[in-house]
């Protein structure tokens, strides 16, 4: 698995973007799927090529040590 930063998502329509280790920007969906992320948020992710782009599958949180999703987001308000 990859690993990668979320520096987008809209809630409603389950969409998002990760930008990877690589600098890589990398759409994702989720369909039928109970997780929210948000910007910022540590992410592991698979990659497919999908309606003929590069596409982010099998999106999901990396955890810290207590099972809290991890986030970049310590110190900004």
């Amino acid at each position: 698995m990859r690993t990668g930063i979320v520096i987008a998502y809209n809630s409603k329509v389950k969409i998002g973007i990760i930008k990877d280790s690589n600098g890589q920007k990398i759409r994702f969906y989720l369909e039928g799927v109970a997780i929210t992320f948000r910007r910022f948020d540590v992410v592991q992710f698979n990659i497919s090529f999908i309606a003929g782009s590069l596409r982010a599958i099998d999106v999901i949180h990396v955890l810290d040590r207590n099972g809290k999703p991890v986030t970049m987001t310590a110190g900004v308000k």
